[in-house]
């Protein structure tokens, strides 16, 4: 398998004008002008997200249209000189479930995350994507679709099972989970021979069940990924929402649990709209409401320095933006933007296209990357028993945020 030997600097993309809408409009000149400003900042990676329902509309089913823009992503990549890193079974995204139709079961939950199901919301449940035989055969149907096509594209940098599935759907037990990240991956590699990762997020280290461990995962993952935010971690988002050493500890203990190296591929924070000043408002995410901090573009700017600076520190071989750009006000009315007002303001870039100090702080680092000026590892590895963590995984990881805090 390869292998990735430098710090390589990317960024989650979805179209500033099109969000999760794109697959159903797509227009390759939207991709060619912001893979070009991709590029413009010096990034190497976008990991984009095949929308499940449009890619499969029937469980028998692989969209031919969908697998023909995907080939039209991955040639516009090659040509603006960048990689891509598909992730399958999109699913969960900024705060709501996005489900195929076909795969509801006819229980009712009106309880959890929001749930849309063919441009509607519904309370209907998902079925199992890690247990179900008929759910595994349609996701091996799509994986083999995707990659007997591409599986050797020269624009693919890895393929990502998924997006924080446990808020997807959560695994009845640990090895549901494992033995799906096993399933996928002897899928793909039926195909092509490119990295595979799965796609997880603070939770699988840091909350008391998720239904996955990097440990069980790491066998059939070339690299080990994680998400975190600061923001939204309960030590630090009242009182230091820009907290800049959540990130590089959850990519140290994820090393340590797992025993591979660790491609951090999302870490961020909410602007506010304009960049002018920092503050807390109460947004609602559905039928709840929470205290959400938004950023002014200044202290944006020194946490991504910060937090970069500390990734290369302790050892990742890179770090993902969220995201590419903040949202144009044309899709604000739509889901999830209407109901989870700070997703608008993640990006690089804002909706006009200027580039926010964060986007400057990926760019800079990017460049220091490529000369050879990144600090090198000074903290970790650490040793840590998985057995042992999980029994209090939550924690154990507030005891070492603890311990850590201003050290990293």
């Amino acid at each position: 398998m390869a292998q990735h030997t430098t710090f390589t600097l990317g960024v989650n993309y979805w179209p500033r004008k099109k969000a999760m809408y794109w697959w159903k409009d797509f227009d390759r000149a939207e991709v060619e002008a912001e893979f070009g400003e991709i590029a413009a900042l010096k990034l190497q990676v976008a990991r984009i997200f095949l929308f499940w329902e449009d890619f499969q509309p029937a469980p028998d089913q692989v969209s031919d249209r969908a697998l023909s823009d995907l080939g039209t992503v991955l040639d516009v990549a090659l040509a603006a000189g960048i990689k891509v890193m598909p992730t399958f079974f999109t699913g969960h995204m900024s705060g709501i479930n996005w489900w195929p139709v076909w795969a509801l079961s006819d229980e009712e939950d009106p309880s959890g995350m929001l749930r849309i199901a063919g441009g509607e919301y519904t309370t209907r449940v998902g079925r199992d994507p890690y247990a179900d035989p008929f759910m595994l055969a349609a996701e091996r149907r799509l994986v083999a679709a995707v990659c007997g096509r591409y599986g050797s594209h020269p624009a693919v940098y890895s393929w990502n099972f998924s997006n924080e599935p446990d808020l997807f759907y959560t695994p009845n037990e640990y090895a549901d989970g494992a033995g799906w990240n096993e399933t996928l991956a002897a899928e793909v590699r039926k195909y092509s021979a490119l990295p595979v990762s799965a796609g997880m997020h603070l939770p699988t280290i840091a909350a008391d069940y998720n239904g996955f461990r990097p440990d069980l995962l790491a066998p059939h993952n070339d690299f080990l990924s994680m998400h975190a935010y600061s923001i939204y971690y309960a030590l630090t988002q009242d009182d230091d929402p820009l907290n800049s050493d959540v990130v590089p500890l959850a990519c140290l203990v994820t090393e340590a649990l797992g025993g591979k190296p660790v491609l951090f591929e999302e870490f961020g924070y909410a602007s506010s709209e304009k960049g002018d000043v920092s503050e807390y408002k109460v947004v609602r995410r559905g039928a709840f409401e929470s205290r959400q901090f938004f950023a002014d573009d200044a202290s944006g700017g020194r946490y991504y320095r910060d937090v970069l600076e500390k990734l290369a520190r302790c050892g990742a071989l890179g770090a993902g933006a969220w995201d590419f750009s903040d949202y144009d006000p044309c899709v604000w009315h739509k889901p999830p933007f209407d109901s989870h007002e700070h997703e608008r303001f993640f990006g690089l870039t804002r909706y006009d296209g200027t580039v926010k100090p964060s986007g400057e702080a990926m760019r800079a680092c990017a460049e220091r990357a490529a000369a050879g000026d990144l600090p090198p590892r000074t903290v970790g590895p650490l040793a840590l028993d998985p057995n042992v963590w999980y029994l209090d995984p939550a924690g154990n990881f507030d005891r070492l945020f603890r311990e850590w805090r201003g050290r990293i």
